[in-house]
């Protein structure tokens, strides 16, 4: 029974292959795949990466029903070996989409990135085999990332104005929190009527490595 999560897996990406056989079947110009040949070499050499991140995810179901544990390699042979296989097939890749961004002309700069992107994703691919829980994945990026966070946090506490409204929700959050929330969305207001859009576009991208964090921390506990 180990077996059948990767046969409905499987079944799932059948409209993906008759897409593919269709394309290629198919004479005449093809626009907005080849349009770029950077593109088209990213998205071929990310392939593995994505296939290798789909094993795992329906081996965490086999390796259940196996009664294994789920965040283990697949016990079934078959898959742990074609998962197994992505790391040097990526590396591969890199090298022709290497080869074939300098054959399109798009420059050595293109061709290079392509080439670091597939070495990249390799030796992601690479470490995430190794013998070890995601636990121990996690624990040593979160501890640095909490470093990381604590000196941000001291340095923004130690802002005049800001820092002098935060320690004053830790104080009292019960009746500085709502004042504070109100300070902070009437200054969005002020930055939105002086700068445009991009005052809201601004913090939503300031807060990516936040969510980030947040999400590595939760992870690892």
């Amino acid at each position: 029974m180990r077996f059948v999560p990767y046969a409905v897996g499987g079944f799932m990406l059948l409209p993906f292959f008759l897409w593919a056989g269709l394309y290629a079947a198919f004479p005449g110009p093809k626009p907005g795949f080849f349009d770029s040949p950077t593109a088209f070499a990213l998205v071929a050499v990310s392939v593995p990466l994505v296939l290798f991140h789909y094993i795992a995810g329906l081996g965490y179901v086999a390796n259940s029903i196996a009664g294994q544990a789920g965040e283990a390699l697949p016990v079934w042979r078959p898959a742990r070996a074609v998962q197994r296989a992505m790391a040097p097939l990526t590396a591969v890749m890199s090298v022709a989409g290497f080869a074939f961004v300098m054959n399109a002309g798009e420059g050595l700069a293109a061709a290079f990135a392509v080439f670091a992107a597939g070495i990249a994703m390799a030796l992601i691919m690479a470490g995430a085999r190794r013998a070890r829980g995601v636990d121990a994945l996690l624990v040593h990026p979160a501890s640095l990332a909490r470093q990381g966070a604590g000196l941000v946090g001291r340095a923004i506490l130690a802002t005049p104005l800001i820092g002098h409204m935060l320690r004053e929700v830790g104080r009292d959050p019960h009746r500085a929190a709502p004042l504070f929330a109100l300070n902070l969305v009437l200054a969005l207001a002020v930055a939105v009527k002086l700068f445009g859009f991009v005052a809201l576009v601004v913090p939503a991208m300031l807060a990516v490595p936040a969510v980030f964090y947040a999400l590595l921390s939760l992870g690892s506990d």
